[in-house]
């Protein structure tokens, strides 16, 4: 039958009909499910799944905030170490009397100044604060073996120019008054007699030290406590040696009675010797 010229547009339009029917088929194919929604929803074969924008957006977030977080603990670490040794330092200052020490020129600043003086002092001064943390603590007996062995490293090193037994003198103070408030005064006798026997009996010279005097007067105060007033007077006037400044603990109330009875007993003593030697000499009626 012959075609007319007039029925060809038809043709090709149910040509291109068919065929996008044809090639949908092909490119969509029904998903399988009890859902009768999924069984609607076309996938597209070739193709990944579709990940929504909400889901991307919070996995680029927990990613960029992990990246951030380990950048940020470093640094983290690296300031808590910083304050850490800015405290240290801070504490070790003040028990070393530093200002007081450099104001009246028992701690010269061409000492002070050099690389290896700071170095030593920022060692101890980690632990010493190291120490004085387990004291608040109260672990006594941790802080006992930290300042023994500070003494230990510091009776090693004799190199003491900038004054005489400054670093033994603070270290010998901190463990005599944690071993007193452990209430072992043998414990604390002992550790003033080493520094004792270390820092006068072993004196040479005339250096003044004011923390070799505050130790002095520590001990006088505990011999003082002790009941031993008399040696506790002597303690201060040797401490005075050290340090001047420290002549109005004579005047304190228990000083000046301890000062009072110990002339009263001296001249009870002489009065006594007196009358023995008067009835020595005395001849018999």
């Amino acid at each position: 039958m012959p075609l007319h010229l007039s029925s060809i547009p038809c043709l090709l339009m149910a040509l291109v009909v068919l065929s996008s029917h044809f090639c949908g088929s092909m490119a969509f194919a029904p998903t399988t499910g009890t859902s009768s929604m999924s069984t609607n929803k076309p996938s597209v074969i070739g193709m990944a799944p579709l990940i929504s924008p909400t889901t991307t957006t919070m996995s680029a977030i927990t990613t960029t905030t992990n990246s951030m977080s380990e950048e940020a603990s470093p640094r983290k670490h690296e300031q808590a170490r910083q304050d850490w040794i800015e405290r240290s330092v801070s504490y070790y200052s003040k028990v070393m009397r530093e200002e007081r020490r450099r104001t009246i020129g028992q701690l010269p600043d061409v000492v002070v100044d050099t690389p290896q003086y700071q170095e030593e002092f920022v060692l101890l001064a980690k632990k010493h604060y190291f120490a004085i943390r387990k004291v608040k603590d109260g672990k006594f007996t941790q802080a006992e073996t930290l300042y023994r062995k500070i003494i230990e490293e510091i009776l090693h090193n004799t190199d003491e120019q900038e004054c005489d037994h400054a670093k033994l003198a603070v270290t010998t103070l901190l463990l005599a008054l944690l071993t007193k408030r452990m209430g072992d005064p043998k414990k604390t006798r002992s550790v003033f007699l080493q520094f004792f026997r270390i820092a006068v009996l072993e004196r040479e010279g005339d250096t003044e030290c004011a923390c070799s005097a505050k130790v002095l007067q520590a001990y006088a105060l505990f011999e003082m406590q002790q009941g031993n007033s008399f040696k506790s007077v002597e303690l201060v006037k040797k401490a005075l040696d050290f340090d001047k400044t420290l002549a109005p603990v004579l005047k304190w109330k228990q000083f000046r009675d301890a000062q009072h009875g110990k002339l009263k007993s001296r001249r009870q003593q002489q009065q006594h010797h007196h009358q023995r030697s008067f009835a020595t000499q005395t001849p018999a009626p």
